[in-house]
């Protein structure tokens, strides 16, 4: 399945950056959160438990988030 990871990469920040569920939906343009938070989930899986897959994007965003 291709995955738009800069679309993961958005919802993550704006999760970090303390917005709700549904304010992340409300302005990726989903129904419900759900689908922000299946990706939010996504990209912290791949933070904590396959870091060797990070693309170089994603490690240039979690380094503003995680010390």
């Amino acid at each position: 399945m291709a995955k738009n990871l800069k679309r993961y990469y958005q919802a993550w920040e704006l999760r970090q950056q303390g917005n709700k569920l549904r304010e992340i939906a409300k302005i990726m343009g989903f129904k419900s959160g759900e689908n922000a938070r299946r990706m939010i989930n996504y990209v912290d899986f791949i933070i904590k438990e396959r870091p060797y897959r990070m693309s170089n994007e994603l490690k240039r965003l979690a380094s503003k988030y995680i010390l």
